[in-house]
């Protein structure tokens, strides 16, 4: 029953997924360096019969000098159009830097000025409408932020962009958010962490990829899935970064199958 209702939502599906390691205007030293291949490794997943087969022209995935604020923007748009049906699913992956000024919360593009982020960056508030209104008729929002991998950038704060994304859950539509780390806490990132990832984005790698199906049934659910990426973080951390989950998506929700075949 589960295959069958996959193969009838993937040409349903869309994913904008986007990572940015490298920044025009952010010397190198606050460089990251696997938000892009974060990104990439999704798309893989996604892509797979085992992640749900999403077409490649359902697809947009956004890695370093691609991700400037007006692509993303149209990327983002694209979910706007046609894409939230109530049969379809759609994911939303940010890997990138994440901060606040007096005007609000923000994500770090490839091209955005820390001079100027209400003029460059990506306001957190136009990925709540997003969210919240434009998204709300489709039926399942997998939304995936890591964003908080710098305690500060330059003079800018970052602690408070996870209360900015929390926020994102309380959309009328079935969403899953899962957030990397607590406010206080940083996101790692390493070659530990399946060759070069995020933390948090290799938990969900595997999670998806069949190691969250703790009841052996074939399936990642949305309730497997959170458990998986609190444990295996926590883990692979040492205690140091616990991911938060957000939204109301039914926790039996299945996402993966992992009957299938998963990224090559």
């Amino acid at each position: 029953m589960f295959a069958a209702l996959a193969r009838a939502q993937a040409p349903n599906a869309r994913a904008v997924l986007i990572g940015i390691s490298q920044y025009r205007n952010l010397p190198k030293d606050l460089w990251l360096q696997y938000a892009d291949a974060d990104a990439t490794a999704l798309s893989r997943l996604l892509a797979s019969p085992r992640g749900g087969a999403i077409p490649a022209g359902n697809m947009i995935v956004l890695t370093n000098e691609r991700a400037t604020t007006e692509a993303i923007r149209a990327a983002l748009h694209t979910l706007t159009q046609d894409a939230a049906t109530p049969n379809s699913t759609i994911y939303l992956l940010v890997a990138a830097h994440g901060t606040v000024d007096k005007q609000g919360a923000y994500i770090l593009t490839y091209d955005s000025d820390p001079g100027n982020l209400a003029g460059t960056a990506l306001p957190m508030a136009e990925l709540q409408t997003l969210v919240q209104h434009d998204l709300a008729a489709a039926a399942h929002v997998v939304f995936l932020a890591d964003v908080c991998r710098a305690a500060t950038i330059g003079n800018l704060k970052t602690a408070a962009i996870g209360n900015a994304v929390e926020q994102l859950g309380e959309g009328a539509g079935e969403m899953l958010g899962l957030m990397a780390a607590r406010p206080a806490e940083l996101s790692f990132e390493g070659p530990q962490f399946g060759g070069g990832h995020g933390a948090f984005t290799w938990s969900v790698l595997e999670g998806l990829g069949g190691k969250a199906d703790s009841d052996g049934d074939g399936a990642v659910t949305a309730g497997e899935l959170i458990d998986y990426v609190r444990g295996s973080v926590s883990r692979l951390t040492n205690g140091k970064q616990h991911p938060r989950d957000f939204g109301n998506m039914d926790n039996g929700t299945r996402l993966a199958d992992t009957s299938k075949i998963g990224p090559s």
